[in-house]
């Protein structure tokens, strides 16, 4: 698939069928993250850039339909897919929420057709089942060796971040204070660090600038959901280039671009790298 990937936000109780998604949508090119918490939904629309959301109806605690009224009541536009095996059950009530049975993934699945036929039209766009760019990342991500440090205190919105570089073999760890992160970078090993500017303990400029003097070569990419202009004046008064700063919901594709080339910069990660042809 050429040109920008789709961020397509998966949500079921269900760690199965999670993985089961993922796993296929990746492949086909799409930049999937996921949660099995519904709870955190809202919170990680505000923090991600998401073009599709695939939620499940039937879900332990918050449903389906109470993320959909709410996400209604916020006038989030996102075009939404949902999953359920009860269809026959279902289908006035989602009728009223807007929701026709042509929106509805059915489980349990049988192949991909169907959804993927019912994402494409949702998102605008075709993807051919042949269109998988797992090779391609496999090439650029096989030998990556960078240690990645993510700061931020929305603990469970850094597990979706986490899972998410993870899959393109970057060691993650996650920390939610400023404090407790410097003391980390003093005494580990640590390529690049993502940084909330708005965290506990030691702000995030003041972390950027203590980790800076403690270790040059680490490289910082800072991010803020709010006050953009006050975070960049933060981030010119240590020195640092305030035009650096990501602001939420930041694009995935754009984090992970900038991620790559800083990582290729700290000589972690080789993207021209070929892989090794093995003898006949």
């Amino acid at each position: 698939m050429n040109g920008k990937k789709s961020t397509i936000l998966i949500v079921d109780d269900e760690k199965q069928v999670i993985e089961l998604l993922v796993t296929h949508f990746r492949r086909r090119g799409y930049e999937p993250i996921a949660t099995v918490n519904p709870d955190i939904v809202e919170r990680a629309l505000q923090t991600y850039q998401v073009d599709l959301i695939i939620l499940d109806l039937r879900m332990e605690g918050r449903g389906g339909y109470e993320i959909l009224e709410s996400l209604r009541q916020k006038k989030i536009k996102i075009p939404i897919v949902v999953m359920t095996a009860y269809i026959d059950e279902e289908r006035d009530r989602l009728k009223k929420l807007g929701i026709t049975e042509g929106d509805v993934i059915k489980k349990p699945f049988g192949d991909f057709t169907e959804a993927e036929a019912l994402i494409n039209k949702a998102l605008n766009k075709v993807v051919m089942p042949g269109e998988v760019d797992s090779e391609y990342e496999e090439k650029i991500y096989r030998n990556n060796k960078t240690k990645l440090l993510v700061v931020d205190d929305e603990v469970q919105i850094n597990e979706i971040l986490k899972e998410y570089l993870e899959a393109r073999r970057y060691e993650v760890k996650c920390l939610t204070k400023g404090d407790a992160a410097l003391e980390y970078i003093r005494q580990n090993e640590c390529h690049v660090a993502i940084v909330d500017m708005k965290i506990p303990g030691l702000a995030g400029h003041e972390l950027i600038k203590e980790a800076l003097r403690v270790k040059p070569s680490l490289k910082i990419i800072p991010f803020s959901g709010a006050y953009a202009k006050e975070m960049k004046d933060l981030l010119a008064s240590v020195g640092f280039d305030p035009e650096t700063l990501i602001t939420k919901p930041f694009d995935l594709n754009i984090l992970i671009e900038r991620i790559k080339v800083i990582a290729t910069e700290a000589g972690t990660l080789n993207p021209a790298a070929k892989p090794v042809k093995s003898k006949p």
